[in-house]
């Protein structure tokens, strides 16, 4: 498509491209002011951070309202505005219907169900409550999986910035992502969280103000206008036909999107951000209590919920606009693109530049936002705990300082890598976001079982987590190798089915039975005791995960595949882990009260015995 973009301007096709071309450096002007205004902010607000408290946490004293403004706009990220309206436009409404809708309502109840417990204890992140529910041990691979998910999340937001300006600018990805990463980690080194909150409040004005020029411009551009938009999209199946389909109700793998799946992603997601998800939590935790943060979560949902709906017409106005109005340079999925391509070639100098700066300001305060909160969870959860256990809080800030700039370059050298893996794949940003979201699947129980059950123990989390992440290591080997297989037997069928064939039980079978040997020391109640017997069942617990998924694939591609090689969706990813994982809580023995007490939901009303186990730290909170 650049190539494409390059050509036609260069022939001159088209007064739209040339005039764009010819004012480009009033938009670079733009977006130059505007990197300006938030490195100024950073740096003012860097007066005073002398403390860990101030610097990450804003003193909890933040104004709930600004709060709540942040919360939404670092979520609001380069990934939602390209893949949401890309979406639409390759496939339709369907992928987000049910997130948009029954997931944007569950965060407030989630909220009320988690965060109340983090401003009982007065935690940085949410992982403090994992010690004193579980242990040390549990806190640490959680908060560990965090991280991780986490900083590849940074390094998508990076990689959906590279299709932006490449759509808009025809930059290459590299400039675009060093760009943005570097400017990001300067004002978000200096000024810390009070940084990151009120450029989220100036950058929310920004990016209101620019998406609305561009939607009135977008709307007078198409014959019949608003409702038009949305009524061809509709009728041309870019609305939610796959409601419609038989298939859409099933469970084959090979369905690129399943009714009863996206239901499921609908609940979940809710609760793992509300439980887990550092970025927003740590912004809820800068208010002066639990009330106040509750205010500001109420905010971020139904700004949250305004953007929504405002991207779901976008995707639909830009599928209408290209349907009135072909355009050749913009091929079969390319739906990633489309948006920009219309920023890029039919708006006017300086609205360009304006539109840029808004694309910028939800990067930006993603971006900070993230290498922040995932700078606490170094701090707090990693270089305490494993790499100076006596750090004088004055250099508390040095560390978190010195945590964000590595984030943030570790982000940066990631992104550029995720650009090469969607060229490989072929694949649109929905497509990689989920495939790499699928890694943090073990989070989530960690917190449910915490908050939901006294019976809930170490041993059974850690389990979870190893057989849940060999899961996910076992479904992104079969999207990936089926997806390749797939796409080099359509440029030439000689070739055979390959991964996208009918899989061999071999693959199934030889990690099953490693696992199950693996286990056989545990057996042995001298050898359970031992560390090595230990480390022994959580190996075998990790590879039969693996072999779990592997058998998923062997089963599905025996029973489904006939004629035509096949590739796994994308978004397919059956909760068989967590399903057993409530089975095996509910035969677990009750837990002793000092490691519930107070932090359940059903003793929520009972005093707060906030002893960590293996501490010996005890106090009562209010």
């Amino acid at each position: 498509m650049e190539a494409s973009h390059v050509s036609q301007t260069e022939q001159g096709i088209g007064w739209k491209e040339e005039q764009t071309m010819q004012q480009t450096w009033i938009d670079y002007l733009i977006i130059a002011l505007y990197f300006i205004a938030v490195i100024g902010i950073g740096v003012y607000c860097a007066r005073g951070e002398k403390t860990s408290e101030n610097y990450l946490l804003g003193g909890r004293r933040m104004p709930f309202l600004a709060v709540g403004l942040a919360c939404m706009m670092s979520l609001l990220s380069s990934i939602s505005l390209v893949m949401v309206p890309g979406e639409i436009f390759n496939n339709g409404l369907t992928l987000f219907i049910l997130s948009g809708t029954v997931g944007m309502f569950l965060h407030i109840p989630c909220y009320l169900m988690f965060v109340r417990f983090y401003f009982r204890l007065g935690s940085f992140t949410p992982y403090e409550y994992l010690e004193y529910r579980y242990d040390r041990t549990v806190r640490a691979i959680v908060a560990i999986s965090a991280f991780y998910t986490r900083t590849m999340y940074l390094a998508m937001v990076l990689y959906t910035t590279a299709k932006i300006f490449e759509a808009t600018y025809s930059w290459p990805a590299w400039i675009s992502i060093l760009l943005v990463g570097g400017i990001g980690i300067l004002y978000t080194v200096k000024g810390g969280t009070k940084a990151v909150v009120w450029t989220d409040v100036l950058q929310f004005f920004v990016l209101f103000g620019s998406f609305a020029v561009v939607i009135v411009i977008l709307c007078r551009q198409i014959d019949g206008g608003a409702f038009a938009a949305v009524r061809t999209a509709f009728q041309e199946g870019h609305g939610i036909p796959q409601f419609s389909q038989a298939d859409f109700y099933s469970l084959s793998p090979y369905v690129r999107l399943l009714f009863w799946l996206l239901l499921w992603n609908a609940v979940i997601a809710p609760l793992t951000s509300s439980c887990s998800d550092q970025i927003t939590i740590q912004r809820l935790l800068c208010t002066r209590n639990w009330k106040e943060g509750l205010k500001a979560q109420c905010v971020a949902t139904f700004t949250a919920l305004f953007f929504t709906l405002l991207l779901w017409f976008v995707g639909m106005a830009v599928y209408t606009y290209y349907h009135q109005n072909p355009d050749p340079a913009l091929g079969a999925n390319s739906g990633d693109a489309a948006f920009f391509r219309f920023v890029s070639t039919h708006l006017p100098s300086p609205l360009p530049g304006l539109f840029m700066a808004g694309m910028l300001a939800a990067i930006m305060s993603t971006l900070s936002a993230g290498m922040n909160s995932m700078a606490t969870v170094w701090l707090k959860e990693i270089h305490e705990k494993f790499i100076n256990r006596e750090l004088p809080a004055d250099q508390e800030v040095r560390v978190s300082k010195l945590a964000t700039l590595g984030i943030g370059v570790f982000a940066i050298v990631f992104g550029i890598a995720l650009e090469l893996s969607g060229k490989w794949l072929t694949q649109s940003v929905s497509e990689v976001g989920t495939i790499f979201g699928l890694l943090g699947a073990a989070i989530l129980p960690a917190f449910l079982f915490a908050v939901l059950s006294s019976r809930a123990n170490a041993k059974l989390i850690w389990a979870y987590t190893c057989f849940a992440f060999g899961e996910g290591v076992a479904m992104n080997f079969w999207y990936a190798l089926s997806r390749s297989a797939e796409q080099a037997w359509r440029r030439d069928p000689s070739l055979g089915f390959g991964w996208a064939g009918k899989l061999d039980f071999l693959y199934a079978g030889i990690p099953l039975a490693v696992g199950l040997l693996l286990l056989v020391p545990h057996l042995s109640r001298s050898m359970r005791a031992r560390w090595t017997g230990k480390l022994s069942a959580l190996s075998g617990l990790l590879v039969l995960g693996f072999a779990e998924g592997m058998l998923l694939w062997y089963f599905f591609s025996q029973t489904m595949i006939t004629d035509a090689p096949r590739a796994r969706s994308f978004a397919f990813f059956l909760p068989i882990s967590l399903l057993a994982a409530f089975i095996i809580l509910w035969f677990c023995p009750k837990q002793p009260k000092a490691k519930y007490q107070g932090l359940t939901l059903a003793t929520l009303g009972e005093p707060v015995l906030t002893q960590k186990q293996g501490s010996g730290r005890e106090q009562e909170a209010e």
